[in-house]
């Protein structure tokens, strides 16, 4: 019959360390960034945290696209995962930060719109 006793301890321990535990520690938050209408990201830039989402939301009857830019120099040169392809409005696209935190420059690279602007930034902080 110590069963019982020990069954109860043990479910005590597991609803505590449930409880102590915030949901947001397990998995990151997702931030929306609006692309578009016009060649515009809302926000332009984003601060977010190492293991966070970024989601992407298109608007406007334009075609963007969402692609990784690393070096300020050359904003319009590809250097990272983020390529969403083109979109049109009503599509997202989501990508997790991971690694070491950073600023990261993003691009629409849709009929050279980034030459034309369109431009935006994630700072990834610890």
């Amino acid at each position: 019959m110590r069963a019982r006793p020990l069954f109860a301890l043990v479910a005590s321990l597991l609803t505590v360390a449930a409880l102590a535990t915030p949901a947001s520690a397990a998995r990151g938050r997702t931030h929306l960034v609006k692309v578009g209408p016009g060649l515009t990201y809302t926000p332009e830039t984003v601060d977010i945290r190492v293991g966070d989402t970024v989601k992407w939301v298109f608007l406007g009857p334009e075609f963007h696209s969402v692609r990784g830019g690393l070096d300020p120099s050359k904003p319009c040169k590809s250097a990272w995962g983020v390529d969403s392809g083109p979109r049109h409005n009503g599509q997202t696209y989501s990508y997790t930060f991971t690694g070491n935190p950073t600023r990261r420059i993003v691009q629409s690279d849709h009929d050279g719109q980034c030459y034309q602007g369109m431009i935006g930034y994630v700072n990834v902080g610890e």
